[in-house]
């Protein structure tokens, strides 16, 4: 479980992908299992539906699936109001 900032929100170009839009997140924190860098980048179906907007602080589930991570966007991510900088 990482917890971080939302530096960038663009879109993949991967059609006909569901998960159509790219966030990158500034890794602050790892409350669960490894991960030793800085950013994290993955895709989603709907930013604003999960919460995200550049600038706010989130909480992802990533999960290794061997060659990448996968990340569970059917939840809500964004901790509204928490840690803006």
């Amino acid at each position: 479980m990482l917890m971080g900032t939302v530096t960038a929100i663009s879109p993949t170009g991967k059609w006909p992908s569901q998960r159509r839009w790219a966030v990158t997140i500034r890794v602050e924190n790892v409350k669960a299992g490894k991960f030793s860098h800085p950013e994290f980048t993955f895709a989603v179906h709907s930013p604003s539906r999960a919460g995200l907007e550049v600038g706010g602080h989130c909480t992802i589930e990533a999960n290794w699936k061997g060659q990448g991570y996968l990340v569970n966007d059917t939840r809500r991510m964004g901790d509204k109001g928490a840690g803006r900088h």
